[in-house]
């Protein structure tokens, strides 16, 4: 992976980290499109740091960050 990718790709993750959804339109550059946004994605769904949450207002994928796993059983009720 290149420098740029690797830099497209923590900043997502950090975005979606921070509660934000991930629309990859919305990371291209301002004058045409960049196939590092497509790479950085794909590769952050290959380590498991987004994951597909739907799909916006055109049918395109957006994503988020995956959900956090219980690290143990919860009692059955809250006091």
């Amino acid at each position: 992976m290149n420098t740029k990718t690797l830099e497209i790709m923590n900043k997502m993750v950090a975005h979606a980290r921070d509660g934000y959804e991930i629309y990859p339109t919305f990371w291209q550059p301002l004058m045409g499109i960049s196939a590092s946004v497509s790479a950085a994605i794909r590769a952050a769904k290959k380590q498991g740091l987004l994951v597909q949450s739907g799909l916006d207002g055109v049918g395109r994928p957006k994503y988020a960050a995956p959900l956090k796993t219980a690290t143990h059983e919860a009692p059955a009720t809250i006091q």
